[in-house]
């Protein structure tokens, strides 16, 4: 498929994941330090200006003024469809067979 295809289908999977989240959901959440902690969804947009960070998240033992809007990449659940990861990478072409002398 082409690029755009490509970028419409990542969408439309996200779009489509963001839809089995629901408020209260517990979850793992990646907090800017890159690691992964405990979480609970507190709202899911679907609001167009929300579309790269549809769900807003509270983080277990942390003040509400840690919550953040999060994109579904950053987000990790058992209860969440998983995405197949597409080769961005080509194969690599076979290397030249020495000839026999």
């Amino acid at each position: 498929p082409s690029v755009c295809a490509q970028v419409a289908l990542r969408v439309s999977s996200f779009g489509a994941m963001a839809d089995t989240l629901e408020v209260g959901m517990k979850l793992k959440a990646m907090y800017s330090d890159g690691e992964y902690y405990p979480a609970e969804v507190v709202q899911v947009s679907e609001s167009d200006k929300r579309k790269k960070a549809p769900i807003k998240i509270h983080f277990v033992g942390y003040e509400t003024s840690d919550d953040k809007w999060m994109s579904m990449d950053k987000l990790k659940s058992k209860k969440l469809p998983k995405v197949k990861a597409e080769d961005s990478k080509e194969k690599a072409k076979p290397k030249a067979k020495a000839k026999a002398k």
